[in-house]
């Protein structure tokens, strides 16, 4: 499972990171703090997607990455 990162201090993310890679997930960094913006959209779109329509959590809004 991937968890994204937004921030501008770039020790403080390599933290977050090795945190959450030691609780077994993967820190995807994406960039500077006004990514953070972003990143709250994603969550609101989650929550709206289980409250109004699937009405499960068996659900995951993924990200391709070419290579």
């Amino acid at each position: 499972m991937d968890v994204f990162i937004a921030g501008d201090d770039a020790q403080a993310k390599a933290g977050v990171a090795a945190f959450i890679e030691s609780l077994g997930l993967r820190p995807m960094d994406t960039g500077p703090l006004p990514m953070a913006r972003t990143l709250e959209h994603v969550c609101l779109l989650s929550l709206g997607l289980l409250a109004r329509t699937i009405k499960h959590t068996n659900f995951s809004i993924g990200v391709s990455l070419p290579g």
